[in-house]
């Protein structure tokens, strides 16, 4: 999950347009990069566990998408936090049904 984020959301939503305007502002440390990826990669971290989870639990009228996460079987921070907790039991009722359509 986290290397999803990283990847998907963290570098490219968060670092990359950080990156950007340090290279156009003629940046030249090292260290602000490093230092600047760091804090854009958490924040991208945290930005993404808030949309997974509103994703699930936010109201539509307020977030303005109906969720759909746990039908596409997504890769989200919830199931990812379910599969750390659960039973061999609970995990077979997950697997079989994540991703799954109930219309």
């Amino acid at each position: 999950y986290q290397k999803i984020v990283k990847y998907k959301t963290a570098f490219y939503t968060f670092y990359l347009p950080v990156a950007i305007g340090m290279i156009t502002s003629r940046v030249e440390e090292g260290q602000t990069y490093d230092l600047a990826k760091k804090i854009c990669c958490q924040m991208g971290e945290y930005f993404q566990i808030q949309d997974d989870y509103l994703d699930c639990f936010g109201d539509p009228e307020v977030i303005g998408k109906v969720g759909t996460d746990i039908q596409d079987n997504k890769c989200s921070w919830l199931v990812v936090q379910a599969l750390d907790r659960v039973t061999p039991e609970q995990r077979a009722v997950l697997e079989t049904n994540y991703g799954q359509w109930d219309d």
